[in-house]
């Protein structure tokens, strides 16, 4: 079921999907009607999203990726609704700007954890 975000909890919504979110692997396409669909990005760990409503102009912020390489910054402009359709344990987010054009960011499931060690070596004295 699609669960309409009301503006006035759209703040406090998005601090929650970015906790209960983070690091997990998204889709992010952007549903565009001069462009068609888009691919953003594919497989990179979600970091966050922010809503901010400064000076009466909204935007938010979406956050991807891991370090300099493969990080990623989306701004949505004028955004005007929000949606949000559980599917198991992740779901899709629907957000719509103004202008019609919509950020679909799918969160398909936890990345895994790299675990990095070092092994150690006996050195035996002759």
């Amino acid at each position: 079921m699609t669960e309409k975000i009301q503006q006035a909890d759209w703040e406090e919504f998005f601090h929650r999907i970015s906790q209960d979110f983070l690091d997990w692997e998204v889709s992010v396409q952007i549903l565009d009607q001069r462009f068609g669909a888009q691919m953003l990005s594919e497989g990179l760990p979600f970091n966050g999203l922010t809503y901010d409503n400064k000076h009466g102009h909204d935007v938010m912020e979406l956050n991807v990726g891991a370090g300099w390489k493969s990080h990623q910054t989306h701004n949505i402009y004028s955004p005007r609704t929000v949606a949000f359709e559980a599917n198991g344990p992740g779901g899709t987010l629907d957000i719509e700007d103004v202008s019609g054009t919509k950020t679909l960011v799918n969160f398909l499931h936890p990345m895994p954890f790299l675990v990095e060690y070092v092994k150690s070596e006996l050195l035996t004295l002759g």
